[in-house]
């Protein structure tokens, strides 16, 4: 088997802010034709449910203005939103490029998955820049042979 015919183990990391046609197009240039075995996370903001453990924290409709308690299950729903978009775009992507797609989401401090996650040997892991530093990136990255991170401006 030559490196050509060779399928790719490639992980994409994205968040709720990613340009997610940049990071694509980002993966879609490494592929060059080839296969690839793709598996995205998507690195979800620990942000809401920080939020949804204050006592004081409410939500607010942009409709009636009435205000509701921001509670934890809204937090996950906003998450699971989020990753849901980001999901259906991105398997729009893939059949477009006729790539199998695997999806995981992930939080920072949900540190079994993501050793789980990690613990899998890749050829790449393209990520966007707005991740670099964070520990997580590291974790990630760290049984990969190569790491790309696309400059984005978030």
């Amino acid at each position: 088997m030559t490196d050509i015919d060779k399928i790719r183990r490639i992980m994409l990391a994205v968040t709720e802010t990613s340009p997610l046609d940049k990071l694509w197009q980002s993966l879609v240039e490494q592929v060059a034709g080839g296969q690839a075995e793709v598996v995205t996370v998507f690195v979800s903001d620990d942000t809401w449910h920080r939020v949804a453990s204050l006592p004081f924290a409410v939500e607010i409709s942009r409709i009636s203005g009435a205000r509701v308690a921001f509670t934890r299950r809204r937090a996950k729903q906003l998450d699971d939103d989020a990753a849901g978009r980001a999901r259906q775009q991105l398997e729009a992507l893939a059949a477009e490029a006729g790539l199998q797609l695997v999806f995981e989401m992930l939080t920072a401090t949900e540190t079994g998955q993501l050793e789980k996650l990690a613990a899998v040997e890749r050829d790449l892991l393209i990520a966007p820049s707005a991740l670099e530093g964070l520990p997580l990136l590291s974790e990630l990255a760290g049984r990969h042979r190569r790491v790309l991170l696309v400059e984005v401006d978030e």
